[in-house]
């Protein structure tokens, strides 16, 4: 019985070790000690604290997707609009620096809200991807609006794109918001505007309508770019319905589509530039003339503006709800100035009269429009 044991083990132990020949001979088995660096075990390659403290320090972490997409927030207010109080909730993230290096946030997303905190109102800004040629950033501000029939919340966002071109005013959306038969609505959309609102208080960010139009509306009054001059578009904020319209009724179009010219106050020109002598050509009135009066333009001469007459374009975008498409504003309305028939009335050393043509603008040292 032991002799048939002892050969049982010697066949078993034979087998082994030709099991163990086979595997080497191909390939099929390596001493952890020769294996590849990526295929050996943590635990057969000890890191020492100090080992591991030198490898972070040496090489800095690359930024984790929540440090690429963290968002801040920031609220204005509380505001007090017809006797209630609301709040806008800014939602932020860092601005992508783009060639000009730019700091700084972006709006990414706006909210107002009531004293319940409910979300009344929503907008959302796209945000750019690193691999970018311009830094962009979306910024919000907003204040109370104060007329004689009613009060408001007066919202302006603004897009600051560098680089860019420099302007002799920028560009700015503003939207009127208030409480019509005890619900929070937008009057229209978001009004685009080569300008700003002519009358506001910066420190206390309130903006103050230019007073009554009738029982129920007030003049919302606008400082708007008119290529070479300011004037002041009155805009009618109808508290009853809600609504913004023009204030002038020049400003509507007939049903062919057409609109005649309005005349508008002006703003003083107060960045205007004269070298020398030269000559303005003064029109009698408005419409064209054939025979002008050259007038000498000195550059000491006292040069007043007057009144305007010309052309504005209004729309008041669509006041629902914004259609969800990051940047578009595909909602907005605006205020525009037509380029081809602007006329101004001056006062050049007591002598009155209408200039139409770009020399004249030039002549009299008005911002020229590049």
């Amino acid at each position: 019985m032991r002799a048939f044991r002892f050969a049982a083990i010697s066949v078993l132990l034979v087998a082994l070790v030709g099991a163990g020949w086979w595997a080497a001979k191909n390939g099929r088995y390596q001493p952890i000690s020769q294996r590849p660096l990526q295929q050996q075990s943590l635990a057969t390659q000890p890191v020492s604290l100090q080992q591991l403290n030198s490898s972070q320090t040496s090489a800095p972490a690359a930024p984790t997707v929540v440090e690429a997409t963290a968002e801040t927030e920031q609220r204005l207010g509380p505001f007090s609009v017809a006797g209630k109080e609301y709040r806008i909730v800014l939602h932020k993230k860092k601005r992508q620096p783009g060639p000009t290096q730019e700091t700084g946030d972006t709006v990414v997303a706006m909210e107002i809200r009531d004293a319940a905190d409910t979300i009344l109102y929503q907008r959302t800004f796209s945000h750019q991807s690193a691999d970018v040629e311009f830094s962009d950033a979306w910024f919000v501000s907003a204040g109370v609006l104060t007329g004689t029939n009613g009060t408001g919340l007066l919202v302006s966002y603004d897009l600051d794109s560098e680089p860019s071109a420099p302007e002799p005013e920028s560009s700015r959306w503003y939207q009127v918001f208030g409480v019509v038969k005890g619900k929070f609505k937008p009057f229209s959309g978001p009004i685009l505007v080569q300008g700003e609102v002519a009358s506001v208080d910066r420190t206390s960010k309130q903006f103050k309508t230019a007073g009554a139009l009738d029982s129920q509306s007030d003049a919302l009054n606008f400082k708007v770019w008119a290529h070479h001059f300011r004037l002041i578009y009155p805009v009618r904020v109808d508290w009853n319905q809600g609504k913004l319209n023009p204030a002038q009724a020049c400003d509507t179009a007939n049903a062919g589509g057409s609109r005649r010219s309005c005349q508008y106050a002006v703003t003083p020109a107060d960045d205007r530039r004269t070298d020398g002598l030269t000559f303005v050509q003064l029109c009698p009135d408005s419409a064209a003339c054939k025979n002008p009066e050259r007038v000498l333009v000195k550059k000491d001469s006292k040069v007043e503006l007057l009144s305007c007459a010309t052309e504005v374009k209004w729309s008041e975008g669509i006041t629902s709800r914004p259609t969800g498409k990051p940047d578009s504003m595909d909602d907005q309305g605006g205020i525009s100035v037509s380029s081809d028939n602007v006329q101004l009335k001056v006062r050049v050393d007591g002598k009155e009269g209408w200039i139409h043509a770009d020399e004249d603008f030039n002549a009299l040292g008005l911002p020229f429009e590049q």
